[in-house]
């Protein structure tokens, strides 16, 4: 993606190859090549495991120094199963746009309403281990 966006900004082979250079000295940042060779090394694990009936309450993360953001739509509704990575709602502040991502498998077991002005904390939905 990343790439992607460098080559629509910047048609200079020269010029795209010396961001992606200056991209690297980040720490922590990937080329897409590096991700999926990662990916085909590493088996991937669920980082929360919900046993049978556990709740787990999904909170609005902290997002820097952005604030007052909503739930503009749900993909899933109450009831749905869900697995790790299924983005499960879009947010949205006056600033920016972004997608949640489910942080393990499991059913929705509550959602918050849309348009709701959220704070940092505040619950999104549950997810229900099953």
């Amino acid at each position: 993606m990343i790439k992607s966006l460098i080559q629509k900004l910047f048609t200079s082979t020269q010029k795209q190859n010396e961001l992606i250079e200056e991209l690297k000295t980040i720490p922590g940042f990937k080329t897409k090549e590096e991700v999926e060779l990662a990916g085909n090394t590493q088996k991937k694990s669920n980082r929360f495991i919900l046993k049978k009936g556990e709740i787990l309450p999904v909170l609005l993360p902290e997002l820097g120094n952005l604030s007052n953001f909503k739930v503009v739509k749900w993909y899933f509704q109450t009831g749905d199963l869900v697995k790790e990575g299924n983005v499960i709602c879009k947010i949205e502040n006056e600033k920016i746009t972004m997608e949640f991502e489910s942080i393990t498998d499991g059913r929705i077991s509550n959602i918050c309403s849309t348009n709701k002005i959220l704070k940092t904390g505040e619950e999104l939905c549950k997810l229900e281990g099953i």
